[in-house]
């Protein structure tokens, strides 16, 4: 009998720091999947509430996962973490003539940065939450690819992602695109610090991992009208045509009511 990992669970008490560990242990119990079969079919243009459901699929099955549902499974195990900000980094390298892509799920706690992921390269995954700047993350992970003889090509950088395991937005996968052979040092460095500048703009204004749904169901309907059900707004539509009978609604609506629960 194979041993299915547990799923973490924690205490309130619980620091984050330890939270990440105890999640990327989850995941590296997982193991990393050599078998070139991809037991997990991941769009990345499918709305949040629907990679979360896969995610909640994967803890189920325990199955073996690569980088990209390593993400995914991240971003799932920390949805209640709400102090947490959550992003993607991709990686594009060379190495012996080919490219080859990799994907981790970027972390900041307290104004320090650090990463969630499974690699078959043990310093190509966790990176604890310990970098003080998003350019310092970055250059550790170059400097782990230095050592695997792979050459960084290109960084993509996502936004923060909701904290609604509900909510119908997409990740956003490539917000700033850094191609290392068009940059210099310098240039790098100052744009992977835009980039965290960015998103904590964005955050600080509220637009970062808060649903869209919310605001949807202000736009939909009026103060007045929003806890009516669309039975009622239906029927009193139906109403209209019958307006020399207005002096009798007020009497009738019991029974328009009743009727309406019947339906």
């Amino acid at each position: 009998q194979i041993p299915i990992p547990s799923v973490p669970a924690f205490q309130p008490s619980t620091p984050i720091p330890e939270r990440l560990e105890a999640v990327q242990r989850y995941i590296r119990e997982l193991q990393y999947n050599h078998t070139g079969t991809q037991f997990f079919e991941i769009k990345k243009s499918r709305p949040l509430t629907g990679l979360m459901d896969l995610a909640k699929e994967m803890t189920k099955e325990a199955l073996p996962i690569k980088c990209l549902e390593a993400v995914i499974l991240g971003i799932y195990l920390t949805n209640n973490m709400t102090t947490l900000d959550r992003f993607p980094i991709s990686f594009k390298t060379h190495f012996s003539g080919n490219y080859f892509r990799h994907i981790v799920l970027g972390v900041n706690f307290g104004g320090r940065y650090g990463a969630l992921g499974i690699s078959r390269r043990e310093e190509l995954m966790y990176k604890a939450p310990i970098f003080r700047t998003l350019s310092e993350l970055i250059f550790d992970f170059e400097e782990a690819y230095r050592r695997c003889w792979h050459t960084l090509k290109k960084v993509k950088l996502g936004h923060c992602v909701s904290h609604d395991p509900h909510s119908v937005e997409q990740i956003e996968w490539k917000h700033s695109i850094l191609d290392l052979d068009k940059l210099t040092r310098e240039d790098f460095r100052k744009e992977l610090e835009r980039h965290a500048r960015d998103m904590r703009l964005k955050i600080g204004k509220g637009t970062g991992p808060p649903s869209p749904t919310k605001d949807r169901k202000k736009d939909v309907s009026s103060p007045q009208r929003g806890q009516a059900s669309p039975h009622r707004r239906n029927s009193r539509g139906d109403r209209r045509p019958s307006g020399e009978k207005k002096p009798a609604d007020s009497k009738a609506m019991p029974d328009l009511n009743g009727y309406q629960i019947r339906v």
